[in-house]
């Protein structure tokens, strides 16, 4: 299959269901400059795009994975428009499912951030001109939890021509701390999960507050709530995967890389899921 999105966007990260391939389209536009200064060699290509704020919405494109199988006429060039404008990181799962009414629900569990703090050319704090990592453009205060990277669920519901009768952007749990890089039991990509794990911070540093990340939170759905590991002053930690061990979603092992600034050393680290916020998550 071949799709043409006619727009000028950047997909970073998308999803499937069983129903749909997801993408969530970042708008960009054209940097002049940059592109002047990229042809000719002197910056990195991405310093040819930049972020376009310019509308208060996020398109979402609902491709049809099984375009016979579907009813209603629904075009799939036309996006879903989500309500706020955000900036997506990393998709987490999506699942899709038939209520008793014959409609399409959509969930998906997602990071994102705003426009305002995203930016092309120093990502995560890197600047390609020194060389240099700079976490501060990654700590904007306590107070902007909307701002910078964190977890959301997308809820979109279809009647059964097909039509978007809703589109709603929520916190995931509530939880508003800064996280990135959600992940799943992979038995379960594509259906629905209870069990989402990301990276996140205590925001227990008076510097740098939000970033780099320092615990791991498991956010249960079903409950709403969210039970951390905390890797301690100053150890930092990447990006979670999910280790299956039993036929249960959350039988079996996080497995994350953590930092120790103290001694400049990464190790391995390797949780007990079931047993994330007790003593004893720790396994090796």
């Amino acid at each position: 299959k071949e799709f043409i999105i006619p727009d000028h966007l950047y997909i970073h990260d998308w999803a499937f269901t069983a129903t749909y391939y997801i993408l969530f389209a970042n708008r960009v536009k054209l940097n002049a400059s940059g592109a002047m200064t990229s042809v000719c060699g002197i910056t990195p290509t991405m310093t040819a795009l930049s972020v376009n704020p310019t509308k208060d919405t996020s398109p979402i494109y609902l491709l049809p994975r099984f375009p016979n199988d579907l009813n209603g006429s629904r075009d799939w060039r036309v996006p879903i428009e989500a309500p706020s404008r955000f900036w997506l990181q990393h998709v987490g799962n999506a699942y899709d499912y038939l209520d008793e009414n014959g409609n399409s629900e959509i969930q998906i569990h997602a990071s994102v951030c705003s426009y305002e703090w995203f930016t092309l050319q120093k990502l995560f704090g890197y600047d390609w001109r020194s060389g240099k990592l700079d976490p501060s453009i990654m700590n904007l205060g306590r107070n902007h939890s909307r701002t910078l990277p964190h977890l959301v669920q997308v809820s979109i519901n279809l009647d059964v021509h097909g039509i978007c009768q809703r589109c709603d952007v929520e916190p995931l749990n509530e939880w508003n701390k800064s996280s990135d890089f959600p992940a799943i039991n992979p038995a379960f990509s594509g259906r629905k999960n209870n069990y989402v794990y990301a990276p996140s911070t205590s925001g227990s540093r008076s510097e740098l507050p939000n970033f780099p990340f320092d615990m791991v939170a498991k956010l249960n759905l079903s409950t709403k709530s969210v039970d951390t590991w905390s890797a301690g002053s100053r150890r930092f930690v990447g990006e979670p995967t999910f280790v299956a061990k039993g036929s249960e979603e959350d039988d079996g092992y996080i497995v994350v890389v953590e930092y120790a600034a103290v001694v400049q050393r990464c190790y391995l680290v390797i949780l007990d899921s079931k047993k994330i916020g007790a003593a004893d998550a720790l396994v090796a």
